[in-house]
């Protein structure tokens, strides 16, 4: 345990420097006055605005958590979905990229009533999805990408990493049978646990296609969430160029490499904004206040947090939580 609890910490401290290391070299290469000048000339009610329609990601990732939790046979009302969504993306802002935050929702949901295994699977399913959308995002706007100078790779890169993980899957889900028939096994009944529980939300088409819809309107949201904020600050952005770049961006971020993405994000950002004409100085300060806006939308999480003994016993149906542990 202290071995385990040592190399977490070494990892949180690289992620910690790189972030560090990353935004001193960013601040060393750009014109930090300018970025400055920029963000405090910002449009107050556009940036307003930009935190509203970020905070509706509150909600979509509450929806889909909801719908996946139900797929696996357990009880998550909407409620207490929001609720956690909202304490995990207040620790996702101290953490290492959004991994810490679903480790807190995780917990959170298996304490109050949940099973490990459907904590545990919801979550990282839930995550799944988002990331198959992003893939699957970033290969479908690859014309737009070239178009703008992006590498080819990029997205061919996202379409081979998007079937990889869908062969993946599919040969768990073909090999179900025959792993259960080894269930005597540990890693054999993981595997067999998770190709079920990936068939019980997956096989249902209408379910499926709920969540591919929430997922991609996730992403598309961050996207217009980035156009607002590039308005607010009279960056010569349209919308086709951030539902086109915001998404690499975004994707950058998602790696747990970095504290919160700090870093990664506004690296990518001056990278993939430049393309399209903007100024180092102007991406980074569209960059931060992208950051800051998730930071303030995550705020609530925090009071959420505090008063986490008084959440109702009766807001789950433990009996559907035992069913699906034992399945």
């Amino acid at each position: 345990m202290r071995s385990r609890a040592r190399i977490r910490r070494i990892l949180l401290v690289s992620q910690g420097c790189l972030s560090v290391g990353l935004l001193a070299y960013l601040i060393s290469k750009v014109d930090v006055a300018q970025a400055s000048a920029t963000a405090l000339n910002a449009d107050p009610l556009l940036l307003v605005l930009a935190i509203a329609q970020l905070s509706l990601q509150l909600f979509l990732a509450a929806l889909r958590w909801e719908l996946v939790a139900r797929g696996l046979g357990g009880s998550l009302p909407f409620s207490a979905a929001l609720r956690f969504v909202w304490v995990g993306t207040f620790f996702s802002q101290v953490l290492p990229a959004s991994i810490g935050g679903d480790i807190v929702r995780m917990w959170l949901y298996w304490r109050r009533c949940g099973s490990r295994r459907l904590a545990i699977h919801s979550v990282a399913l839930e995550r799944l999805v988002m990331v198959v959308a992003l893939l699957l995002l970033v290969f479908a706007v690859q014309p737009g990408l070239v178009a703008r100078g992006v590498p080819l790779a990029i997205g061919l890169s996202a379409g081979i990493v998007l079937t990889g993980m869908i062969a993946v899957f599919s040969a768990l889900l073909l090999s179900r049978g025959l792993l259960a028939g080894h269930g005597s096994w540990p890693l054999f009944r993981v595997l067999s646990h998770v190709a079920q529980d990936v068939r019980g939300v997956f096989a249902r088409i209408p379910r499926s296609a709920a969540l591919c819809v929430l997922s991609i309107a996730a992403h598309l949201n961050i996207a217009i969430v980035a156009w607002l904020i590039a308005r607010a600050l009279g960056l010569n952005i349209t919308v086709a160029d951030s539902i086109v770049l915001v998404p690499v961006v975004v994707l950058a971020a998602t790696l747990p490499i970095s504290v919160g993405g700090w870093g990664v994000r506004e690296s990518a950002a001056i990278t993939l904004f430049g393309l399209v004409g903007v100024s180092g100085a102007d991406a980074l300060a569209l960059s931060v206040l992208l950051g800051l806006a998730s930071i303030v939308i995550s705020i609530p999480g925090a009071l959420l947090w505090l008063p986490r003994e008084r959440l109702r016993e009766d807001d789950f149906d433990p009996t559907f939580d035992e069913r699906a542990d034992q399945a």
